[in-house]
C-alpha cells in the first residue's frame, strides 16, 4: 500500500525569459492552425515563461528533495500543455535522481492525471516492482492562445511533488485512488463511513456537495486546476494529520465533468479499506 512519506511544492515562481528557441514560434502557430486558432504573440511572449523543468528544478532543490533516496517509478501528471516540447520531463526528473527509474507521463485527462498516477504507483508498489516513487504534478500557465479556463481564472504556475515508499508505519496511507466509473463509491458513501472517523473533504468551489455530511469542507485556491488539491495536501499535511483521521480529495474536471477521489487514511494504522 502506497505511504506518503514527504510532498513539497512550489507555487508562482518567478517569471523566465522567453525561451530563445529558434522555429518555435512557427511550432505553435503550426499546432493551433487546425483549430481554427492563430498564434497569441503578446499573450505568449508576456506569459510568466515558467516551464515544467524549471517547476522540477524548484521541487528537487529548493525544497530538499537531493536528500531523499532515489526513486525508482517517475510519474509526471498534468493538465495543461509545457512551454515547448524539446525537454521530455519525466526522464529530466529521472537523471536528477541517477537515471535507475522507470519514468513517463500521464496527461490527457484534465485534473485527472494526478488521480491516475497515485492509482498506477499503488499497482506497481502493490506487486512490489516499485518501492519508492514520486509524482511531479506539474502546471505552467504560459499559452499561445486564449484558454476560458487558464485566462479567466488567472491560473498561477505551480508544481507539487509527493513521495511515496511502499511501506512506512504510521505515515499516510493512501487507502483508494481513482476516477469515475472505477468503484470507488458515491462521495457521500466516502464522507460518512463511520470507519473513516474525523474526516475532511478537499475540493474545488466545482463540485457540487452532498446534500448533508458529517465531514469538514476545505476547498481548494480559484486560482489551480490540476495541482489544486494536491497543493493543500502537501501546506497543511502537519496541520491536518493534528485534526483528521481521513482525507477525501475529490475534484470535477471543468472541461469534461469527470471526478476523480483519493481517500488517505491519515493515522497511517490502516490496511485496508
Amino acid at each position: 500500500m502506497a505511504t506518503l512519506t514527504a510532498t513539497h511544492h512550489v507555487l508562482a515562481p518567478s517569471r523566465r525569459p522567453v525561451p530563445d528557441i529558434p522555429g518555435l514560434a512557427q511550432y505553435h502557430a503550426d499546432l493551433l492552425r487546425p483549430y481554427g486558432t492563430d498564434l497569441d504573440e503578446e499573450r505568449w511572449e508576456t506569459g510568466p515563461q515558467v516551464g515544467f523543468p524549471d517547476l522540477a528544478d524548484g521541487l528537487l532543490g529548493t525544497h530538499g528533495a537531493e536528500a531523499a533516496p532515489a526513486p525508482d517509478l517517475i510519474i509526471v501528471a498534468y493538465a495543461l500543455p509545457d512551454l515547448h516540447p524539446f525537454t521530455t520531463t519525466a526522464s529530466y526528473i529521472n537523471h536528477h535522481f541517477g537515471d535507475r527509474a522507470r519514468s513517463f507521463a500521464v496527461s490527457e485527462q484534465g485534473l485527472l492525471a494526478p488521480f491516475t498516477a497515485l492509482q498506477i504507483v499503488s499497482a506497481y508498489q502493490r506487486s512490489g516492482r516499485s518501492r519508492r516513487a514520486v509524482i511531479a504534478v506539474l502546471e505552467q500557465t504560459t499559452l499561445p492562445a486564449y484558454d476560458p479556463l487558464v485566462h479567466d481564472a488567472a491560473l498561477i504556475d505551480s508544481g507539487v511533488l509527493l513521495s511515496l515508499d511502499a511501506d512506512g508505519g504510521g505515515l499516510p496511507r493512501v487507502l483508494r485512488a481513482g476516477t469515475e466509473g472505477q468503484s470507488l463509491g458515491a462521495l457521500h458513501t466516502l464522507l460518512d463511513a463511520p470507519e473513516h472517523g474525523a474526516t475532511l473533504l478537499v475540493t474545488s468551489e466545482r463540485t457540487e456537495l452532498p446534500p448533508a455530511t458529517r465531514a469538514d469542507i476545505h476547498r481548494t485556491r480559484p486560482d489551480t486546476y490540476c495541482t489544486g488539491v494536491w497543493l493543500e495536501l502537501s501546506n497543511r499535511l502537519p496541520q491536518w494529520r493534528r485534526q483528521y483521521e481521513t482525507l477525501v480529495l475529490h475534484d470535477v474536471d471543468p472541461r469534461s465533468g469527470a471526478r476523480a477521489t483519493a481517500v488517505i487514511d491519515l493515522t497511517g494504522r490502516r490496511t485496508s479499506w
